[in-house]
C-alpha cells in the first residue's frame, strides 16, 4: 500500500502529448540477458473455486467458494476480513478514522454453510467480530487434498477503505475467505489492523464466476483477455468466468459504463488503466504510461513480470494506492492531479507486484521487507525516468529517515509489528521512509547494478514463496562477505550507535 504523508510536491515537467491507442513499450536498455531472472510457472499448492453473484443496487455478493488444498494440521482457518467491519466492531479512534472517513456504513460476510470432503461440519467463527473461520478436518492419514465448500453472504461495507464502493464502482479488497497461513511459529491469525497492510497469505490458484447486471464490467485480478463472457436474456445477466494463477489473492472492481479502459502492452503482458470518461487526458496518459513504463523498468532490474495482465483502477480510498496480484487500486484524487505524486502511487504499487506479489512476506510483523524494497523501488525508478520532477518525492522520504531517528529507543522501529505503531505518521516515516532509504543508501554506495543483482538474486530464491528478515541477512551477508546485522540494526532498528559499524558494512561490501 501507499499511505500519503502531508507533504506538498511541487510538479517540475512537460506536458505530455497524449496518445490513447495500444502499443508497446520499448523501455530502457535491456540487462545481460543472462542477468534476467526468468520466472517459474509453477502449480500452486492451494486452489479456490468460487461462484457468485454481484447485486449492484444492494451493494450484495452472494456466493459459493471451494478451496482445495493439502492440510497441515487437524483443523483450517480462514480469514473472514469483511467482518472487521460489522456492525458490532466498535471501530474507534483516530487511525480507524482515517480508514472509515466521515461516512460509513457496516458490513459483513456471513457463512451459512460449511462442508468438508462433503460432510456438513457447521459453522465455526472465530476472533473478536468473527474474522476467523475454524474449520475441523478429518485425520491425516496421507498428503491428498482436502476439499471445503462454503456458502457466504458479503454485505459490502460503505467506508474509505480496501472494501466499499460509490455511485459508479464497487472495489472489493481482501473480500473472499481465504486461508491463514501456518508457519515456523504457528497459526497467523492477527485480526484485521487500521494501520498498514495486516495481510499473509499464500499463493493459489483461482477460477471465478462472476454475475453481474447488464451495464457492468469487470477487472480482476485474473485474465480478463480470456474470459468466458455470457450474456443471458431475459435476465439480462453478464457472466464472467476468470483464472488467476500463483497468486496471493484474488481482487475485483465493478465499474459502470461511466469507466472505459486505456490499453497498452509491455512484452507480452496486457497493461489497462481504468479511469472515467470526464478524466483529465493529460493526468490519465501519465498515470498509464507510468505503469506500462514501470512495469517495464522492474522486469528488467528485478525479474520478468509472469502474469499476462496488469490492471490499474481508479477507485474510491483513503490509502492512496492498494496492492493486489496483477490489480492495484488508485486513490481518485491522483488522476485530478497534475504533479508528480500520482506517478509515484502508480509506480509503487507496480512494484509491490514483485515485492508482496511474487515475494511474499509476513506484513503483519515484517511490513518493511516489502514496503522498504517497494519504496527503494519506486525512487529508483522515478530516478531514472526524470530526475527533476523525481527529486521531491525522494527528498521526501530521505528526510523521513531522518525524522525516522527520533524514534530511538521509543520501542517501535521499522522491524516492528504493525500493532505496535502509535499512528499512521510512525509508520510512514519508519516503514516507508526509513526501510526505504536503507536501500537508497546501499545503492548510492554499492551502485544500482551491484544492488540489483542481489535483488533478482532476492526474488529468484524466493519467487512464489515466503521470504523473511532473516533470510534478507543470509543474502546481505553472502553479497558483503561480512555480517549484515550492523546495518540492518542501524536502520530498522535505529540503533544509531552502530552507524560506524554499518558503513563499515556497505564499504566492505562495494569490493566484494
Amino acid at each position: 500500500m501507499w499511505r500519503k504523508h502531508w507533504v506538498v510536491i511541487v510538479a517540475v515537467g512537460v506536458v505530455l502529448t497524449v496518445f490513447l491507442s495500444v502499443r508497446p513499450w520499448t523501455g530502457q536498455a535491456s540487462l545481460d540477458a543472462q542477468e534476467i531472472v526468468v520466472i517459474d510457472h509453477r502449480q500452486a499448492a492451494n486452489t479456490y473455486k468460487a461462484d457468485v453473484q454481484i447485486d449492484m443496487s444492494k451493494h450484495v455478493v452472494t456466493g459459493k467458494l471451494t478451496a482445495r488444498f493439502v492440510p497441515q494440521d487437524d483443523q483450517a482457518f480462514f480469514h473472514l476480513y469483511p467482518n472487521a467491519f460489522s456492525a458490532n466492531a466498535a471501530l474507534s479512534g483516530e487511525n480507524w478514522e482515517v480508514v472509515l472517513g466521515k461516512q460509513r456504513e457496516p458490513g459483513g460476510i456471513k457463512i451459512s454453510e460449511v462442508r468438508v470432503n462433503g460432510k456438513n461440519v457447521g459453522v465455526q467463527y472465530g476472533g473478536k467480530t468473527n474474522t476467523l473461520l475454524q474449520v475441523p478436518l478429518p485425520a491425516r492419514t496421507s498428503s491428498a487434498e482436502t476439499v471445503v465448500d462454503m456458502n457466504f453472504q458479503l454485505a459490502v461495507p460503505y467506508n474509505n477503505g480496501r472494501m466499499s464502493f460509490h455511485d459508479h464502482a464497487m472495489w472489493l479488497g481482501n473480500w473472499l475467505p481465504i486461508l491463514a497461513v501456518k508457519d515456523a511459529g504457528g497459526w497467523r491469525l492477527d485480526p484485521y489492523s487500521a494501520i498498514g497492510d495486516p495481510f499473509y497469505s499464500e499463493v493459489a490458484n483461482y477460477h471465478l464466476r462472476v454475475q453481474l447486471s447488464e451495464g457492468y464490467q469487470l477487472a480482476t485480478s485474473g485474465l480478463e483477455s480470456v474470459a468466458v463472457i455470457t450474456e443471458t436474456r431475459p435476465q439480462r445477466h453478464k457472466i464472467y468466468e476468470v483464472d488467476a494463477w500463483n497468486v496471493r489473492d484474488f481482487a475485483l472492481v465493478v465499474m459502470d459504463d461511466t469507466y472505459q479502459p486505456i490499453s497498452g502492452k509491455v512484452g507480452e503482458t496486457i497493461v489497462r488503466t481504468w479511469v472515467q470518461k470526464s478524466d483529465d487526458p493529460q493526468n490519465v496518459e501519465r498515470m498509464h504510461e507510468t505503469a506500462r513504463e514501470s512495469l517495464d523498468y522492474y522486469g528488467k532490474q528485478f525479474g520478468v513480470y509472469p502474469y499476462k495482465e496488469y490492471d490499474v483502477v481508479k477507485t474510491g480510498g483513503f490509502f492512496g494506492g492498494m496492492e493486489y496480484p496483477s490489480l492495484v487500486f488508485i486513490a481518485q484524487e491522483y488522476f485530478d492531479r497534475s504533479d508528480a505524486m500520482g506517478e509515484a502511487v502508480v509506480a509503487h504499487e507496480t512494484a509491490h507486484q514483485w515485492f508482496y506479489g511474487l515475494v511474499g512476506n509476513d506484513e503483519v510483523r515484517e511490513a518493511w521487507l516489502d514496503e522498504g524494497l517497494t519504496d527503494y523501488a519506486t525512487m529508483v525508478f522515478l530516478q531514472q525516468k526524470s530526475a527533476a520532477r523525481s527529486q521531491a518525492y525522494i527528498q521526501m522520504r530521505l528526510d523521513q529517515a531522518r525524522a525516522a531517528e527520533g524514534y530511538a529507543n521509543q520501542g517501535v522501529t521499522a522491524k516492528s509489528s504493525v500493532a505496535a505503531f502509535p499512528d499512521w505518521r510512525s509508520y510512514n516515516d519508519l516503514v516507508y521512509g526509513r526501510a526505504g532509504a536503507m536501500w537508497w543508501s546501499l545503492k548510492e554506495e554499492w551502485g544500482t547494478e551491484r544492488l540489483h543483482q542481489v535483488l533478482r538474486q532476492y526474488v529468484r530464491d524466493h519467487q512464489y514463496k515466503q521470504a523473511n528478515g532473516e533470510q534478507m541477512t543470509e543474502l546481505l551477508t553472502a553479497a558483503a562477505g561480512a555480517d549484515a546485522t550492523p546495518f540492518l540494526d542501524y536502520w530498522l532498528q535505529v540503533a544509531l550507535e552502530k552507524a560506524e559499524g554499518a558503513n563499515n558494512w556497505m564499504k566492505k561490501g562495494k569490493h566484494e
